[in-house]
């Protein structure tokens, strides 16, 4: 079986922590024997063309000059564009180009199923070259290209675009409700992203660091892009309260985006710039080793004012993994990966107070914290590894295939 991956985002060189799920994706259905191609955009600085794993990478210029290139990659395209309008003149090029690398993939026979990852754009230029050239379609919708299309007119067309697919997939339940709502198919399959468990290992966080410390020194890790349905802001907000308990605490926030400058003036406001530490993003090989080292982690994220909201929360997964203990808001995907008081605890979005006491409890109550650290661990070992995501959507292409 031959398959060519669309997407927006993907590892521009080797730990890239960019579109890193897509990676892994592509090289656990690479491990299955089905032929790989990637078409992404091509970011200033990475290769057009690398084979890693068996998987064949074409990175699509779609900009000229190279350096003018910033829509993908990032915050992301829709934060990227509100940043920077002018960007949104660059989405008929990628929309164009990937199209064309797409259908010269397909066209010299590489690929039986087009697997386009978002739905805008790449479900839009699936679509061209599903109509054009016939090749079966999948689409796999992660969030973002639904929830930050609420508008009535993009909702529409973003729900055409999904209904001419062969076959959707999701990422959560929440995601799952909002794209058949906008396209009217009955037959959507969840499908989250998978984590690896080769690199995120509880195992190895015990042989590294030993058991976690009982200190009132307490770890508070936060790791993403730093955009507004992430949540940051609520984290920040919530110190003053933790420090109550635990005065040297201290809250590390690992990512970049174009919330940092407003989070750390938020934290010199309350007072507590001292008690948070914000690090750059860092490569995904390096991430073991902060969430090793954290007593708590944190995914505080919202509902914006735009409807956006978490498709699902990897690095939960990630954490739990690592036998960390997790903490996430009551929005979007986040409830299908915690179970309240099992696999970790629900706080309310957009409350400090709530969120300061659930992660509290997780600190102070060592036998609901071993629960959750047990159960969490449990969760991702059966549901969430590459293989077993890997082998759900090769299912999803037997049956695209089949069905003629």
């Amino acid at each position: 079986m031959k398959v060519c991956l669309l997407t927006s985002s993907f590892p521009r060189f080797r730990g890239d922590s960019a579109g890193a799920f897509i990676y892994h994706l592509a090289k656990a259905l690479r491990e299955k024997e089905v032929d790989i191609d990637v078409v992404c955009p091509h970011d200033p600085g990475s290769r057009y063309f690398d084979i890693w794993d068996r998987v064949r990478i074409r990175r699509v210029p779609y900009s000229y000059p190279l350096g003018v290139q910033k829509l993908c990659y990032g915050a992301g395209i829709l934060n990227n564009i509100r940043k920077n309008p002018v960007l949104v003149f660059q989405v008929p090029g990628l929309f164009f180009a990937e199209a064309a690398f797409a259908s010269l993939v397909i066209s010299k026979g590489k690929a039986d199923i087009l697997h386009a990852h978002w739905s805008v754009p790449q479900g839009m230029v699936g679509a061209l070259c599903k109509r054009l050239l016939g090749v079966k379609l999948v689409i796999s919708v992660h969030g973002s290209d639904v929830f930050g299309f609420r508008h009535p007119t993009l909702s529409k067309i973003n729900g055409k675009v999904i209904s001419c697919a062969d076959a959707c997939t999701v990422n959560s339940r929440a995601t799952q409700k909002l794209v058949a709502g906008a396209s009217k198919r009955d037959n959507i399959k969840i499908i989250p992203m998978g984590v690896d468990l080769g690199l995120f290992q509880e195992r190895k966080c015990r042989e590294k660091f030993g058991e976690r410390s009982t200190s009132h020194e307490q770890t508070i890790l936060f790791v993403g892009r730093l955009i507004e349905f992430k949540g940051v802001e609520y984290l920040v907000r919530a110190i003053p309260k933790i420090r109550v308990s635990y005065p040297k605490a201290k809250v590390l926030v690992i990512g970049s985006g174009p919330e940092k400058a407003r989070l750390v003036k938020l934290a010199e406001i309350l007072n507590v710039q001292d008690s948070v530490v914000f690090k750059k993003e860092i490569p995904q090989e390096e991430l073991p080793d902060y969430y090793c080292v954290a007593d708590v982690v944190v995914l505080p994220s919202i509902h914006t004012r735009k409807g956006e909201t978490e498709g699902l929360g990897v690095v939960l997964l990630e954490a739990m993994a690592c036998g960390v203990p997790v903490v996430g808001s009551n929005v979007g995907g986040i409830p299908d990966i915690i179970k309240h008081g099992e696999t970790g605890l629900l706080a309310a979005e957009k409350d400090p107070e709530d969120l300061a006491d659930k992660i509290l409890k997780l600190v102070d109550d060592k036998r609901l914290r071993k629960r959750v650290i047990e159960n969490g661990l449990k969760l991702v070992r059966e549901n969430f590894s590459w293989d077993v995501i890997a082998e759900k959507f090769l299912q999803v292409y037997r049956e695209v295939m089949q069905n003629g």
